[in-house]
């Protein structure tokens, strides 16, 4: 309750979330939740939150059901299917195609005629995944295996994402692949994405050393400018042109011989690499060599502030990942050297950092590059890249190629030419106006979950912290828009009235919020799965020249209103069977920042045999048939759960 409150995107967006899942106000730690204002945002590093990381989706979650021995089945069937012949991969949209050969033999590996109609959707998309995570995800690039379980490396900064998990059963499919135990699925209660989150506020403004190449995506979906501030002193760096290698062995060759020069001179050297994998490799090299050199990953996170502080000292050579890229301040001659040790340094030419290959983004190469140089000090920087790099393969390489091949030169001598470098940043440009495109489009479906989040999640708030008054209004409104007839309208009444003498106003309101928070919560959790379901579903629509996007708003809304007048009949058949004010039923959560953090929030189960209980998509014991379908009501369905013979079950059950 402080004017100005400090700490992390992550925590801020999971404090949102736990805050809309309470049911008490005292559990409430955003102080603008009792107000519903967000104001003002500044956001440290603002293109990394805002842009890297802005589509990754906070979740938090529950566990559903063990893991079925479907994942392990499917990815013993990938490793039999070939690239190419069953399979192609689409590494520029990051995506896989099965082939007509591939998915026949797949059907035969299961023994089926026809996975689509014997099996259905299910199948086809264990499939799928189980072979994305084959040719897209590699082991010590996008993630590491440790202690038994699959750990996500960040992409952008290198490092660890303990607890994080990919969604839609990827996470799962990688952990068959790798052999190790695979996690039970869960059920998601509460996702915004970290771009939902920061448009909360009134005003954003944030800080970054590179945001110019992204100010169109900045002016665009935040409404914010991109203004460059001068350097505190005027920068002595020099950013040499890409030195350009046939294959990525010579490249290795020729960055080893030019490290151990600049080595054996006394001159400092970074030496940024895009994975935990090449990292490990150019450290082979450099053994080779016989260069002493220092590897920071994110497998020896634990010495990181040794090896920074370290990193600047006479003769140092540092082989990192993105972990040494942002944010990283290295002083010449070390953090404790004298000013005749710095100046030393800077005689030989200051940190020399060396990029290994270019990213995606140019704001991630510029973050490396922007390591050296510091405060007006002399500093060098170079990349150093190889046709056979990603990028350079599928974006950049056709042109280079033939120019390399006319000219015989051999696999670790480079050229260098401003031309090249040009048309390498070329390429980059393009990647990140398709990614922004991406982005832009994933917004837009976004977009619809987003609106009627804040709408459930507002006159979810108006109910957790109004008072009688609140819930009066919630329930004559219910009654007005979701009962039709007149008779049944004053029946409703009549029912509320009678509640309200038999337990007292204060008990009453006490027990019409609680049940209206449980009815809301329960239908909400409902609606995000079927909006999932329905967003993965709706893009198939195209080949009937219908716009999906058009579609997906149209059923959207649709299942939002059926949303709304389910929880209205239900909150009134509720309170109607209900005679007492309960605690809310609860589940053990866990957060998930998706895409890649996972923070326990163990709610304790009031229920000392909770593993008992009946659950909520169970057949109801009492076995009251549902008149529509001619089945047993789902148990969620019957009545209250603290309808009569609901609680005759549960006492009988001990």
């Amino acid at each position: 309750q402080t004017d100005i409150t400090y700490g992390t995107n992550n925590e801020f967006g999971f404090d949102y979330l736990r805050d809309n899942i309470a049911y008490n106000t005292t559990d409430v730690v955003q102080p603008t939740q009792a107000s519903g204002k967000f104001h003002f945002a500044i956001i440290d590093e603002v293109d990394s939150i805002l842009i890297d990381e802005a589509r990754t989706p906070l979740i938090i979650s529950a566990p559903s059901a063990k893991s079925e021995s479907l994942y392990r089945t499917f990815a013993d069937i990938a490793t039999k299917l070939s690239p190419e012949a069953d399979y192609t991969v689409d590494e520029k949209q990051k995506a896989i195609s099965l082939t007509d050969d591939g998915i026949t033999k797949a059907e035969k590996l299961l023994g089926v005629g026809d996975i689509y109609s014997e099996k259905g959707v299910k199948y086809v998309h264990h499939l799928e995944t189980a072979v994305r995570a084959k040719a897209l995800f590699q082991l010590d690039k996008e993630y590491v295996v440790k202690n038994g379980e699959v750990i996500i490396v960040d992409e952008f900064t290198g490092r660890l994402q303990p607890g994080r998990r990919w969604s839609e059963g990827l996470h799962q499919a990688i952990e068959a692949k790798e052999g190790v135990e695979v996690k039970e699925e869960s059920r998601t209660f509460a996702t915004i994405t970290l771009q939902n989150y920061f448009r909360l506020y009134e005003k954003l403004a944030g800080m970054t050393g590179t945001a110019q190449t992204s100010a169109e995506e900045f002016l665009k979906v935040y409404g914010l400018s991109v203004i460059s501030i001068p350097t505190n002193k005027l920068s002595q760096r020099k950013d040499l042109n890409d030195l350009v290698f046939q294959t990525e062995h010579g490249k290795f060759l020729a960055l080893a011989r030019t490290v151990k020069e600049l080595h054996e001179k006394g001159q400092p050297v970074l030496v940024g690499t895009a994975s935990i994998e090449k990292n490990e490799i150019l450290s082979a090299y450099f053994k080779k060599e016989g260069i002493p050199h220092e590897l920071l990953n994110a497998k020896n996170h634990e010495r990181e502030g040794a090896i920074i502080a370290a990193a600047g000292r006479k003769g140092s050579v540092v082989l990192a990942t993105n972990m040494a890229g942002r944010g990283v301040d290295i002083k010449l001659g070390g953090p404790d050297a004298t000013e005749e040790m710095r100046e030393e340094i800077k005689n030989y030419g200051g940190l020399f950092v060396v990029g290994t290959e270019r990213h995606e983004a140019r704001r991630i190469d510029n973050q490396l590059r922007g390591r050296s140089g510091r405060q007006g000090d002399p500093g060098t920087t170079q990349f150093f890249v190889s046709l056979e790099d990603s990028l350079m393969r599928v974006f950049a390489s056709n042109m280079v190629k033939s120019v390399m091949g006319k000219l015989g030169i051999p696999e670790d001598e480079p050229i260098e030419n401003r031309m090249v470098s040009r048309t390498i940043e070329n390429a980059q440009e393009k990647i990140e106006g398709l990614n922004f495109d991406m982005r832009k489009h994933l917004l837009e479906y976004d977009d619809v979950m987003n609106h009627q989040r804040q709408a459930i999640y507002e006159r979810r708030r108006k109910i957790l912290f109004g008072a009688g008054p609140e819930v009066d209004e919630y329930l004559t409104r219910t009654i007005a828009e979701k009962i039709v007839e007149p008779a049944e309208q004053e029946k409703a009444k009549e029912m509320i009235a009678r509640k309200k003498t038999e337990l007292a106003a204060a008990e009453f309101s006490q027990l019409a919020r609680q049940i209206i928070l449980q009815v809301m919560d329960m239908y909400w959790v409902d609606h995000l799965e079927a909006l999932d379901y329905m967003r993965s579903s709706v893009r198939l629509r195209a080949y009937g020249q219908r716009d999906p996007l058009v579609e997906f708003k149209r059923e959207g809304l649709q299942l939002f209103r059926n949303l709304e007048a389910s929880t209205a009949i239900d909150v009134l058949n509720y309170i109607e069977n209900a005679s007492r004010a309960t605690g809310p039923e609860t589940v053990e959560l866990e957060e998930v920042h998706e895409g890649t953090a996972t923070i326990a929030a163990e709610r304790k189960s009031g229920d000392a045999k909770a593993e008992e209980k009946i659950g909520r998509n169970d057949s109801c014991p009492c076995g009251a048939i549902n008149p529509e379908t001619g089945k047993v009501y789902k148990y969620k369905h019957c009545g209250l759960i603290n309808a009569p013979h609901h609680r005759n079950l549960n006492e009988s059950r001990g």
